[in-house]
């Protein structure tokens, strides 16, 4: 199988976790991608085979011998079906419920992360803190909610627990501590499982430039 991956993505973060732990990164070949700072707003050109994969220029890319997967959602639903017996997400039940309720909050958080990258790469005139702003109260907002989630967490490092634990981290690396504040047990919980060996070896980097 091979992989679109790039470092600073908390997308592709999310799906290298869930790899590491269902102990297949064997099986896969990583492509590391090369972005310039104008992907956020401006159309850039990529290689043929990424956007053969990707018509939507979208990372992480899965591609295999018989599907190809351009969402993290998606990829981490195929791995965890097709490798981990659904033990990173129930196949169905309330216990699916639960975790795709807490999937959703963190996924608003990455998006929002994304959102407010994409903006403070703009030239400072076109720049809108009003909207870098907004995306940082959505992010604040989340992490709060996110905290009442903790009870639900249980002792599997699941999807649910993977993709909370990627968007405190990129907020940590990306923007600060500010949101500690908003959700200090969350910081709690979150300074333990950052020590997980899958959680260290994925620690974000900047994306290659070209």
């Amino acid at each position: 199988m091979r992989l679109y991956v790039t470092p600073a993505s908390p997308w592709v973060r999310r799906v290298r976790v869930t790899i590491l732990e269902l102990g297949i990164e064997d099986r896969f070949e990583f492509v590391q991608t090369r972005w310039p700072h104008s992907w956020g707003t401006r159309t850039v050109a990529m290689p043929a085979d990424f956007t053969a994969a990707t018509p939507v220029m979208r990372i992480p890319a899965l591609v295999t011998d018989t599907v190809t997967l351009t969402d993290s959602h998606a990829i981490c639903d195929y791995l965890n079906a097709e490798f981990g017996n659904y033990r990173l997400l129930a196949r169905d039940g309330a216990a699916r419920w639960r975790a795709l309720s807490t999937i959703a909050i963190a996924s608003g958080v990455l998006e929002a992360q994304i959102m407010r990258r994409a903006e403070t790469l703009r030239a400072e005139p076109e720049r809108s803190d009003d909207f870098i702003a907004k995306m940082r109260d959505r992010t604040f907002r989340c992490f709060a909610a996110l905290e009442e989630h903790l009870p639900t967490f249980g002792t599997t490092f699941d999807l649910a627990q993977i993709t909370t634990a990627v968007a405190c981290s990129y907020d940590d690396w990306r923007y600060g501590p500010d949101w500690r504040g908003a959700a200090p047990k969350l910081a709690a919980w979150f300074d333990q499982t950052a020590e997980r060996p899958s959680m260290k070896a994925t620690f974000p980097a900047e994306t290659p430039q070209r």
